[in-house]
């Protein structure tokens, strides 16, 4: 497929997504949108990358709360977001993704999105497993870390901005482009 999931694993994922109608639908992150479309209006963004969109979900309420944003979408286990948008965005989303991603492929899933993100890019991870396995009887939370590590991982690549506990074992990160010559410290 490509280096950002094996082909096996992409498998595992679009099986899960066909076999479950309530996994990649938003019913963890679902609260964190009020608080992106916010971001949205504050910074005046006009158009959003989805990334890791699922079923789409977060598309369309984009759509039906900020009529006139260009959305666009991007899943590696679905048919009709299955194309990596070539463009640069204001805003890229990541929600319940990353502990999704193969430890293996992270850096190139990052750099994608940091090609695709042209200012911020916000980001929730869940540091607990799955209430779903995959086919192969794994558990669908792939890559389980704590918030430092994340913090860390991300900074190789964003200038992390704010962290939000958002529940037990739940977090957002905020980020933006790493300035040339700048980091984190």
């Amino acid at each position: 497929m490509s280096n950002l999931a094996s082909e096996s694993y992409a498998a595992q994922l679009k099986q899960l997504h066909d076999k479950s109608e309530s996994f990649g639908v938003g019913n963890v992150t679902a609260k964190h949108y009020p608080l992106i479309k916010n971001l949205i209006q504050k910074k005046n963004f006009g158009s959003v990358l989805d990334y890791g969109c699922g079923k789409g979900h977060f598309i369309e309420y984009v759509r039906t709360n900020l009529p006139g944003m260009r959305v666009e979408g991007f899943d590696v286990a679905s048919d009709e977001y299955a194309v990596m948008p070539k463009d640069t965005f204001d805003l890229v989303v990541c929600l319940d993704v990353m502990e999704h991603v193969e430890f293996g492929a992270m850096s190139h899933v990052l750099s994608e999105i940091r090609e695709r993100a042209g200012k911020v890019f916000i980001c929730s991870v869940a540091n607990y497993p799955a209430g779903k396995t995959l086919p192969d009887g794994r558990n669908a939370h792939v890559t389980q870390m704590p918030f430092g590590h994340w913090f860390s991982l991300f900074s190789g690549f964003f200038q992390v901005q704010q962290f939000i506990r958002t529940g037990n074992g739940e977090g957002l990160f905020i980020c933006s482009r790493l300035k040339a010559g700048s980091d984190w410290r």
